[in-house]
């Protein structure tokens, strides 16, 4: 191989080009760039915010609150768990009671399944109350694990602060809603959500299981991936209500897959895409990285294949986050491989990136007529909020004059969002857990010596960081499977965080 005539000039051909942009104005530009990233990692003030733990996050772990909380959760496992061991010998002899405890040992398992299903499972066949089905069941099982092993327990420790004042004001904004009765099915969303993170927390105990949920999931998503291939190969129609015309002459239809619509797709796979690179760069088995990187290529085909604008702009910030947190001097090339890949774009691809910026677009248009339609709600509702759940949203925005030829449905902004259904501590509690988070990884990335872990811990930041920059144009959780996508990222972040808990008192 060495002594191959294409292999020898290709190297050649490598080495010359990298010498000439060494030598080229655009190098030294991204060098002082990466140097300046370099001195912002390496000041005293941002490494003194980051490694800092926060004052409410250290009073809230030794908090009267954070303890009667875990008595409400310990307190029904605790009486179940008394009148088990005193019937102990007669569910012993149950075939039924020892598939239970088989299941119940093997919740890992069953999670990795229930998300299999859901993201391979097509629009028109997936229903809401299957979300739900599924948490409950799985939350069963682990209460039912609670029970049996006393080593088992519901663990609130990534549970932080901010996440349960989030969950507070979840509740909160559901009982003082305008519309109690509309709001009622999205505080079932978000207890899917708040459930399973849950679960995903205290299921994964081990680095093997963290890597059977994470990499069933991105088999399923590989799934996903092939059939908006064959979607775009079958050919889809041009939606209107999608695609401005106009501006996107020629754009062939958007494929969406199994998803409702191609942003919906788009927001999934650029929040999961990020794990098979993980997984590529931790593994050591030359086989599995193959294997991993074939099973991500279908995938990013379809990200690109969605013409989701602001699916492309988080994919590209969520891998330069990733890029920024493996090895923060990679950005320089980073920046310019991006920029060498647009002369090779395709034309439809290229023309549709070039539509952010046309006044024309009709999409950018009905975004600021939206802001200009809830600005005197806002101003209204900006501290209490009107409730949970895009219903009771529009329920009230309809009373005020609409620039909108329809009702919104939403804001078209995550943060917007959540503050004008939550108000501002949900916004703000929100935000925190979000900071606090990305904190606590970034010092665990610095000290952990577990491949597998560190690059989960990167692809979970930089997921959260890609669909949060989306969230700025997009409300990613109005379809409800984006939601929960969005959860278990944080979930499977936490759990890796977990595993590393050994090592959390980081001076």
């Amino acid at each position: 191989m060495p002594d191959s005539f294409v292999i020898r000039n290709l190297s050649i051909a490598g080495n010359y080009l990298l010498k000439t942009f060494r030598n080229s104005r655009l190098y030294i530009i991204l060098k002082r760039i990466a140097d300046w990233f370099g001195w912002l990692l390496g000041s005293s003030i941002l490494l003194e915010l980051i490694k800092r733990e926060g004052t409410l996050i250290r009073v809230w772990e030794f908090s009267g609150t954070h303890n009667f909380f875990e008595r409400i959760l310990h307190t029904p496992t605790n009486s179940m768990r008394r009148r088990y061991e005193k019937r102990q010998h007669v569910f012993t002899c149950s075939h039924v009671y020892r598939l239970i405890i088989l299941l119940a040992d093997n919740l890992h398992i069953l999670v990795s399944l229930a998300l299999f299903v859901m993201v391979i499972t097509p629009h028109r066949f997936w229903y809401n109350i299957f979300t739900t089905m599924m948490v409950f069941a799985l939350a069963i099982l682990f209460f039912i694990r609670t029970v049996i092993d006393k080593d088992t327990y519901f663990n609130l420790k990534y549970i932080n602060f901010y996440l349960a004042i989030f969950t507070m004001s979840i509740l909160l904004a559901q009982i003082f809603s305008i519309f109690p009765g509309l709001s009622l099915r999205f505080l079932v969303f978000h207890l899917n959500c708040l459930v399973l993170v849950l679960i995903l927390v205290n299921s994964i105990s081990s680095k093997e299981q963290l890597s059977t949920v994470l990499e069933s999931i991105l088999v399923g998503v590989a799934f996903v991936g092939l059939y908006g291939i064959l979607q775009y190969i079958k050919g889809v129609p041009v939606n209107p209500a999608q695609t401005d015309v106009v501006v996107n002459v020629g754009m062939p239809g958007r494929i969406y897959s199994t998803m409702e619509n191609p942003n919906n797709l788009g927001q999934i796979l650029l929040m999961l895409i990020p794990f098979y690179v993980a997984i590529i760069l931790a593994s050591s088995s030359f086989i599995k990285k193959f294997i991993i990187a074939g099973m991500g290529i279908p995938p990013l085909i379809a990200l690109a294949l969605t013409y989701s604008r602001s699916s492309w702009v988080g994919f590209a910030v969520t891998f330069l986050m990733f890029v920024l947190l493996t090895n923060w001097r990679y950005v320089p090339l980073f920046i310019f491989a991006g920029l060498a890949m647009i002369p090779v774009l395709p034309q439809t691809v290229y023309n549709r990136i070039l539509t952010i910026w046309d006044p024309r677009d009709s999409s950018v248009n009905y975004r600021a007529l939206i802001n200009k339609t809830i600005r005197p709600m806002f101003e209204d509702y900006w501290l209490t909020g009107v409730g949970l759940g895009s219903d009771a949203f529009m329920k009230v925005v309809q009373n005020y004059p609409l620039h909108t030829k329809v009702i919104p449905p939403h804001t078209h902004n995550l943060y917007i969002q959540i503050w004008i259904e939550t108000g501002l501590i949900g916004v703000l509690s929100f935000i925190g857990f979000l900071v606090s988070t990305v904190k606590k990884g970034i010092k665990r990335i610095r000290m952990e010596d577990d491949r597998y872990l560190k690059y989960t811990i990167i692809a979970g930041i930089s997921s959260l960081v890609g669909i949060l920059v989306v969230g700025i144009a997009e409300y990613v959780w109005y379809y409800p499977r984006v939601m929960v996508i969005f959860w278990v990222v944080a979930g499977l972040l936490l759990a890796a965080l977990n595993l590393t808990g050994s090592k959390e008192n980081i001076t």
